[in-house]
């Protein structure tokens, strides 16, 4: 077996690639090995198999973490076939000139083929930075705080599963303090690529160059869902930060402000090292293809909420607001659909008819706890949220519209408006009965309000929430009502305010209220937003949605959600609104996607049909090299599917398109090609798996024969 080197310009990982006996069983364990010469020790070199960004992001922690701990993995139906191992040489081979890399081929306990090579290293160029005492506020850095003391913990020598690789890292040592920003020194010029990496702990970090305009805020990886205890960042994860000219900037590191007031105990600010590695032209002009939107775009309207944006950040100033927005023009976003309020609920906007919302507020439950926080209400207090958030998008090219959630008034919590209070017969549970006229006149008078404030959109959202809808004339008539009141403002635009509706659709809960063919017909609404609720159903059909408004004034802006596999599974879905016609797409909680540095750059080809061709067809012609895989996207909450989500498999490297899925020896689904969903769309399968505990085996074709390969996953 001989192993064959080379080295990805960008990342400096060196890809091995090796070929693999003849007739060896269906599961081969891969080994890898590395010393710095040939007298020294061997030891497990920190490695993963070669596989798409979506199947990266899928990997089971476990999984990720035997690979990078002790360099071994299993490749699946790899008998007389090429295989790649990734190697990440950094730290602790960074100054090195050479290595030595063994791999082992075994099954079963026995040896089926081993080879050893000489890897060149040639990285004298590339930056590391893990030395904090290089900072320039030296007298905020300490090997060991006093309690109480507002300096960083700069920890060297840990040794551990939670350890970094190099056992440094600079981390806020207590809780409930407040840290100074620091500054490390670069004198670099010309370009580079930025990889900041965190300790395998639950922690964040907040990064920005010293002539940026925004923070970055590095924590939870995609790959973890929110209600689990898992890391946020894996072992030895590095996260592509950004490319870009070096000269003249230093680095700025900064608490996130969530560190510090956060309710977990074990969540804190950590930084592990920050790679630079400098770029030819040619690699700048590589990635800049790579990541290239065509000038034919499609229209793309992402979603904002400042709620939710400022509860774990300290908002004091209007000018902070800036931030969140440059994040959206970086992800090219051609409008801004920004939620102030929803329907008996405070707001955030600078209202007089509601309710604003300046006290303690709460958050949707995290990992078992509630968090409560007074970020909001200070963000409320300082700043003018609507006024600032609209003037920045607008300077950035962004076009804003005002927009409202139908209802939730939260009855009972801070977050609860006086209306809400002072008529609880006019709710049912928690949201305000639109039958009742009353609550329409209230409603449309804080349209009115947010349309006095500058607003030349508005946005009604009736997916968050419908549960008080009675009937579909209901909402026709308020939709009737809304028209009347944006007619008497004017727009360059179309002569009237532009509406834009988001409302359920077929298969998503209160669909039967939403009669679009009349809003269609009377002209109610300039875009319409067919879309899920509670993720599901995700892959709805568009066709009869374009064709009702074939011909008229209204735009069909199909919602596709980031809450599946990015990007595999997102661009597919995207590809797929865009061949059926659609002339753009919604991206609801786009704020999520966006305010991470990779998940950024899927957003900004959203729009783009070209683009979004170029990266099928690359991953297309990568297939036949990736290594086998069965991936399962991971429950939201507390590892638990939850009966409104649906589980989706990722598959590839694999000769064939045929999926099966079965579930404790019962097959449920057989596929033809993607997508590969356990049960369907339906919200009839809601409840088709049976809580609790089950085996899930998928069976893949693969040539003549199949990849298997089973999960236990447990349904709530």
């Amino acid at each position: 077996m001989e192993i064959q080197i080379a080295t990805d310009p960008v990342t400096r990982y060196v890809h091995l690639s090796y070929d693999v006996p003849n007739g060896v069983p269906g599961e081969v364990e891969v080994c890898c090995k590395v010393r710095m010469h040939a007298e020294g020790t061997w030891e497990p070199a920190v490695v993963w198999r070669y596989m798409s960004p979506t199947a990266s992001a899928l990997v089971p922690h476990a999984d990720w973490a035997v690979g990078v701990r002790k360099g071994a993995f299993v490749e699946y139906g790899c008998s007389g076939l090429t295989r790649t191992a990734i190697w990440n040489p950094f730290p602790k081979f960074a100054q090195q000139s050479s290595a030595i890399l063994k791999i082992e081929l075994s099954a079963d306990g026995s040896l089926l083929a081993a080879a050893e090579t000489v890897v060149g290293l040639n990285n004298d160029d590339v930056v590391l930075l893990d030395d904090w005492s290089r900072v320039l506020q030296t007298k905020y850095v300490s090997a060991d705080p006093c309690p109480g003391e507002a300096v960083w913990w700069w920890r060297t020598g840990q040794l551990g599963e939670d350890a970094p690789l190099d056992g440094t890292s600079l981390e806020a040592k207590e809780k409930n303090i407040e840290l100074p920003q620091l500054t490390y020194p670069l004198d670099l010029r010309g370009p580079y690529a930025l990889f900041v990496s965190l300790p395998p702990k639950l922690c964040g970090m907040e990064l920005r160059l010293s002539g940026d305009e925004r923070t970055e805020d590095f924590g939870y990886a995609s790959h973890v869902a929110p209600d689990t205890t898992d890391p946020a960042i894996r072992h030895g994860e590095e996260a592509f930060w950004k490319w870009c000219d070096m000269d003249w900037q230093n680095l700025v590191i900064r608490q996130p402000y969530r560190t510090v007031y956060e309710y977990e105990d074990d969540f804190h600010a950590a930084l592990d090292m920050v790679r630079l590695v400098p770029l030819s032209q040619q690699e700048v002009q590589h990635l800049e293809d790579e990541w290239r939107a065509d000038a034919q775009r499609r229209l793309v309207i992402g979603y904002q909420e400042p709620y939710g944006w400022s509860f774990t950040q300290k908002i004091e100033t209007n000018l902070q607001h800036r931030e969140p927005i440059l994040a959206f023009s970086e992800a090219r976003v051609d409008m801004l659909d920004i939620q102030f309020m929803r329907g008996g609920s405070c707001s955030v906007a600078e209202t007089r008819v509601g309710t604003q919302l300046v006290v303690e507020t709460h958050g949707d439950p995290v990992r078992g706890e509630v968090p409560h926080t007074d970020n909001v209400g200070r963000m409320v207090q300082y700043t003018n949220a609507f006024e600032s958030q609209f003037k920045y998008a607008r300077q950035l090219g962004i076009e804003p519209r005002a927009n409202m959630g139908a209802t939730n008034c939260y009855v009972g919590s801070n977050f609860e408006s006086e209306f809400s209070k002072q008529h609880p017969d006019w709710n049912e549970g928690s949201a305000l009965l639109y039958e009742i006229p009353e609550v329409r006149e209230y409603i449309l008078s804080l349209f009115e309000e947010m349309l006095e404030m500058g607003a030349r959109h508005l946005s009604v959202d009736w997916c968050r929430y419908p549960d008080a809808l009675k009937s579909k004339e209901t909402v026709t008539l308020f939709l009737q009502k809304l028209r009347e009141l944006s007619a008497r403002f004017w727009c360059a635009e179309k002569g009237t305010v532009i509406v834009l509706v988001r409302f359920p659709a077929r298969g998503a809960p209160m669909n039967e209220f939403m009669d679009y063919q009349t809003w269609i017909a009377e002209e109610l609404a300039d875009y319409l937003v067919p879309s899920q609720i509670f993720n599901c159903p995700l892959c709805f059909e568009i066709e009869e949605y374009l064709e009702a408004a074939r011909g008229s004034k209204t735009t069909i802006l199909p919602n596709v959600e980031p809450c599946v596999p990015m990007p595999g599974l997102w661009f597919d879905r995207l590809l797929n609104c865009y061949e059926a016609g659609a002339e753009g797409v919604f991206i609801y909680q786009c704020d999520a996607p966006v305010n991470r540095a990779d998940t950024r750059r899927y957003i900004s080809l959203a729009g783009s049909y070209e683009a979004l061709k170029r990266w099928k067809d690359r991953e297309t012609k990568e297939q036949s090299r990736y290594s086998k895989g069965i991936y399962l996207s991971e429950p939201h909450n507390k590892r638990a599917y939850q009966p409104f989500e649906r589980l989706r498999v990722w598959v590839e490297g694999v000769d064939g398109l045929a999926v099966e899925l079965w579930v404790d020896d019962r097959r449920i689904n057989s596929y033809e090609g993607p997508p590969y969903i356990l049960g369907s769309e339906a919200p009839d399968d809601d409840h088709l798996i049976p809580a609790g505990e089950h085996v899930l085996l998928v069976r893949a074709q693969d040539g003549e024969a199949w990849l298997e390969q089973e999960f236990a996953i447990r349904v709530a």
